[in-house]
């Protein structure tokens, strides 16, 4: 496996040269910054469809890709996450780009994936991303929501019947540095560290930001792995809930109420806690009654708050 990213033009190689070095640091991979001179040779209207010749450029069977606005933060085992018949990726946020396009291109929305980082290989994949070049160049400017090439790659794996295997949001943290808890959970692959400021990468890789991580939060992977597509029921507030815990760490059908979108069990020193989550903050916790009950302990801010 090899590791590749894009970065043309002075910032961006920049930008994508720092993260490549950090990303092969943290996983061992080696890793390839497709800059300037392939962007050029390429003839491509815009530098951020050389993923979709990646296979052309890179002589390698098995590929993690990644955008070069993405800091890894944590080491871990890219390998050991690829599959030889499914593209690894995680979960778009259900932000109204997401909505309109799943609706416009019937995707099933928890389907969306978001395209910053993706394991995929030559096998199962090449003709994927050749189909998604050509819907691009045979639709230019569609659709006018998405300016990019996130929406067609889902477009064409979904129309393809590709399998998917979705991934837990630590692997690919949108938004990150919008509230406290992102600097406690232990993430690996953040997707941005500051958001509304272009610099704050390079700033980070260059020693003038030091995000505040604490990272106190311990994500128990054992239990969280035994939880995963399970249906659980809640107890708390003398009312009792279904709950279905998703394998990427989304929650639902069965949802919990309100902006809870996310899920995992970390270690305290009393014991196990389920965690209720959205994009920003830990909502609710839960104890372990059984191996299919919880019992709330608290709840840390308003559901709909």
């Amino acid at each position: 496996m090899i590791a590749v990213t894009i970065g043309t033009g002075e910032y961006y190689s920049k930008l994508a040269h720092y993260a490549a070095r950090t990303l092969g640091k943290m996983t061992g991979l080696k890793t390839v910054v497709l800059g300037d001179e392939h962007f050029a040779a390429s003839g491509l209207p815009y530098s951020h469809h050389l993923k979709l010749r990646i296979f052309d450029l890179v002589d390698d069977d098995e590929i993690l890709f990644f955008d070069s606005d993405m800091v890894c933060l944590n080491p871990w085992n890219p390998q050991r996450l690829a599959k030889p018949d499914a593209l690894v990726a995680v979960a778009e946020r259900l932000h109204p780009m997401v909505i309109r396009a799943s609706r416009d291109w019937h995707i099933p929305i928890h389907e969306y994936f978001n395209a910053g980082l993706m394991i995929f290989n030559r096998n199962s994949h090449y003709d994927w991303l050749r189909e998604t070049e050509r819907f691009v160049q045979a639709n230019p400017g569609i659709p006018d929501y998405d300016p990019f090439d996130q929406t067609p790659l889902n477009i064409t794996r979904h129309r393809l019947g590709l399998e998917l295997e979705l991934l837990d949001r630590r692997y690919n943290w949108v938004g990150f540095g919008t509230g406290e808890f992102e600097y406690e959970v232990p993430l690996f692959m953040a997707h941005g560290l500051k958001p509304y400021y272009k610099f704050a990468n390079i700033d980070f890789f260059e020693g003038r930001y030091k995000p505040p991580f604490r990272w106190h939060i311990q994500i128990n992977e054992e239990e969280t792995n035994r939880l995963k597509n399970q249906t659980l029921c809640l107890k708390g507030a003398h009312q009792e809930k279904s709950l279905h815990l998703n394998k990427d760490g989304t929650i639902g059908p069965p949802y919990y109420p309100g902006v809870g979108r996310y899920w995992f069990v970390h270690s305290k020193p009393d014991g196990l806690r389920l965690a209720i989550a959205t994009e920003t903050e830990i909502l609710r916790e839960f104890t372990k009654i059984s191996d299919n009950d919880w019992e709330s302990v608290q709840e840390l801010c308003p559901v709909g708050n």
